[in-house]
Parts: structure tokens; sequence; C-alpha cells
């Protein structure tokens, strides 16, 4: 069984790559509260560096024992080597507080490039499928705009996926901006990418303009038709409810009902 000994905090290191970004305030609360009144009841681990250790497991219990006016902590020693270190932090990520879309996308970036590890060998590690990696990586490599969006949970991360393969930039920030603030499911997002596509395939570019396939998606206008007023509309001021079955019939039926008035009133009398 390993040896616990109390490490002064002055002498633990936060290390280089954290993958955590962003930890819930209450989370961070709780544990604090936590910690002053029943101590650290499980040890932190670290590796020897130099003179100090550095955390391998633990760096939330670390920061909220440094809160909670704690002069030290308890604290396993392990000779881990620093791919072996990461691998333990991912294990113990996935046991504590999961990483969100973000972070995991981060991690795996780290992975890749710090210990040259296929997506396969991540996917491996993490128990995950290829393309859940390759996505998440993908995923980092987006406008921030796009990123915010998935950290702040504005959008979720199947939304953010379908986002990931519209090329123009123009197009794709009228869809996030749609997603956001209108409710736009995924389901209706992927039916408008996927006609926009099609859209792309029947009305191609000029073969002399030079321009490519963002030519036609800067000069098309994806339109809806209201199904009140049967207006043409751009999908970024398109609205929608989310109704039961009984309510959106008979919504739609005064809908019809106040169109065959509209109607019957503009029609001329016989001559």
């Amino acid at each position: 069984m390993s040896k616990i000994i109390y490490i002064e905090l002055s002498k633990l290191l936060i290390p280089e790559f954290e993958a955590h970004k962003q930890i819930p305030d209450e989370y961070i609360t709780e544990i604090t509260e936590s910690i002053k009144t029943l101590g650290i009841i499980e040890p932190l681990i670290v590796r020897k560096i130099d003179k100090d250790y550095e955390i391998v497991a633990g760096c939330i219990r670390y920061r909220c024992a440094k809160i909670a006016g704690l002069k030290s902590a308890p604290c396993i020693i392990l000779g881990l080597d620093k791919k072996a270190a990461e691998i333990l932090k991912i294990h113990e990520n996935i046991k504590r507080v999961p990483l969100d879309h973000i972070d995991q996308g981060n991690t795996f970036v780290m992975m890749r490039e710090e210990f040259s590890m296929t997506e396969q060998d991540i996917a491996s590690l993490v128990g995950k499928s290829l393309s859940y990696v390759s996505q998440h990586i993908s995923l980092v490599s987006q406008d921030e705009e796009l990123i915010r969006a998935v950290r702040e949970k504005k959008i979720s991360f199947s939304q953010a996926r379908l986002l990931m393969t519209v090329p123009d930039k123009s197009k794709r920030r009228g869809w996030l901006f749609t997603c956001q603030n209108s409710g736009a499911t995924s389901e209706t997002l992927e039916v408008w990418i996927r006609d926009w596509k099609n859209s792309l395939i029947t009305n191609p570019p000029p073969a002399d303009s030079g321009e490519s396939v963002s030519y036609v998606s800067q000069t098309l206008q994806y339109l809806r038709s209201c199904q009140a007023c049967d207006k043409p509309t751009e999908i970024n001021h398109i609205r929608q409810l989310i109704l039961c079955l009984p309510c959106y019939t008979a919504i739609f039926n005064a809908i019809l009902d106040e169109k065959s008035k509209v109607s019957q009133n503009n029609t001329p009398p016989d001559a």
C-alpha cells in the first residue's frame, strides 16, 4: 500500500496542462466546505519534480484546501513519467468531474501533440469511438464563437457537429444565431443544412467566375415559407414553438380559418 505523507501546499505544483478550464463555483464551494469540516479525506496523487511535487490527481482539492486555509495536504507520491501522469489524470476526470466537450477536445489535442498518440490510440484509452475523438478535436479548431456557444451550453454538441460541416462562415454564423435564439433543434438544423447543400448542387457558381462554393452561399438566401402568412422568410427570422399535437392542431386550424376569411374578403364580386 502506498504511503501517505503530508506535503506543504507551497511545495505542490499545478500541472502545466489542466484539463478542466472551468469548474462550477457551486462545486468549489461544496468541496471547500467539506474540507473545512472533515479535512481532505482522499489524498492527492503527486509526482516528484526537482524539489517540489506536481499534482497528478487532486487539483480541485488542492485549490479548495488553499481556500479553506490549510497549510498542507495528504499526498501519495508515485513514480510516474509525464505520459503516465496524463493518462491517470484522464481516468481521474472521468471518475470525478466529467470534462465538458471543449475540455475533452483540448485534452485529446494535447495527447496527440505531446505524446504522438493517434486518434485511435486516444479512443481506445478513453473508451470512446474514433469518430467521437475526431469530432472533438475538430470542434476546438473552430471559430471562437462556436466554441463559446458549446462551452456555455447555448447549443448542444450535436448541433455543433452539424455546424462544423458548413464551410461558409456567414451561413454557419447565421444558423448558430438561430439555434441559440430560436430553439432550432438538431433535426431542424440538419434539414436546413441538407437542403442548402443540395441547392449548391442544383445552383453551382458560374464556371468562369473564379469563385468557390462560398460564392453561392453568399448570394443564395435560404428562405422558408411562414405557415401563417405564406411569406418567404429568411431562416434567421423564423421562430419555433414547442407545442403538443392538440394545441398545434388548434392553432393551425385557426390560421387556416383566418386565411380563408381573408381570401373570401379579397375575392372580387361577380360581375
